[in-house]
């Protein structure tokens, strides 16, 4: 079975899931996931998970995130972003490139967050966004998050809009981001548009557009990332014969003694088998085997 990840290049419009269900039509594809969802306003670098890959989906989350994006001040929206009700907000005679630099510092770091009401987020099992549309009051929990860096690229004083490069781990939302700081500012903003340019090693240049990788048939495969990608940097356990036949059955092994906390597992060949963590009782254990 062949399993990897495919960097796509998710255009404005589908939702991250109907990019998944899209591959899962190519041939040869049991079964796919997103590594990050992309709002359908949004567009650029969504990672999918292929067949066995798809087992590795958490560390691709925690992957860092960067994003252009788009802030419109002045105007809010009940969504967050321009799918929504647009509404007029304020007075923006005061918004500057001064003004603005002056703010993004106190949104940098680790620092708490109220999430969309429009979001995939569960409150009560049930997501958020199907509240919202039900007409419920929702009042979603501040979350903390961690936002790496901004910067403000350019601003356009005849649109009020600012471009902000944003650099965070997971869990933010750009949505919230911008809301914040048009509280911050006085006169209210909204997203008005998003392209994530990188997550993790995969960066937007090196994507393959949509539309592409669906006429491609069989030849999908050659945009194909290895596997064991999310694993890479990690400490590296090499079992002989019996041992790598045990983590094949699912069965903790004899850790070597040099090894600690999580890793990836290969065989004698350097093929993967594995990834696994080593307790305390100096066993490995395989958290999810590669068969």
């Amino acid at each position: 079975m062949t399993s990897g990840i495919l960097n796509v290049n998710k255009p404005a419009g589908p939702s991250s899931f109907a990019v998944v269900r899209t591959v899962r039509r190519l041939p040869g594809i049991m079964k796919a996931g997103h590594g990050g969802t992309l709002d359908p306003a949004a567009d650029g670098v969504l990672p999918i998970l292929v067949n066995l890959a798809t087992r590795l989906a958490d560390f691709v989350h925690e992957w860092s995130k960067t994003y252009l994006a788009s802030v419109t001040f002045g105007v809010t929206s009940d969504t967050g972003d321009r799918e929504g009700t647009l509404v007029p907000s304020g007075d923006i005679s005061g918004v500057s490139p001064g003004r603005i630099e002056a703010l993004l510092p106190s949104f940098t770091g680790r620092i708490a967050q109220v999430p969309p009401v429009y979001s995939a987020l569960k409150q009560g099992g049930e997501a958020l966004y199907r509240k919202a549309r039900r007409g419920e009051v929702i009042e979603p929990r501040a979350r903390l998050v961690e936002i790496h860096s901004i910067s403000l690229v350019a601003y356009d004083a005849t649109t009020a809009t600012a471009r902000l490069e944003v650099s965070s781990g997971r869990g933010m939302y750009v949505r919230s981001l911008a809301h914040d700081l048009g509280n911050a500012l006085g006169c209210g903003a909204y997203l008005s548009g998003l392209t994530r340019t990188a997550l993790g090693p995969l960066t937007l240049a090196d994507a393959v557009p949509m539309a592409q990788l669906t006429g491609a048939g069989e030849e999908w495969r050659r945009w194909l990332l290895p596997m064991d990608l999310p694993l890479q940097g990690w400490p590296v356990v090499a079992l002989d014969a019996a041992a790598a036949a045990a983590v094949r059955r699912g069965q903790a092994v004899v850790a070597p003694s040099a090894a600690s906390g999580r890793c990836r597992v290969v065989d004698a060949d350097g093929r993967l088998l594995a990834w696994g963590e080593v307790d305390a009782g100096r066993r490995l254990q395989p958290r999810a085997v590669f068969p």
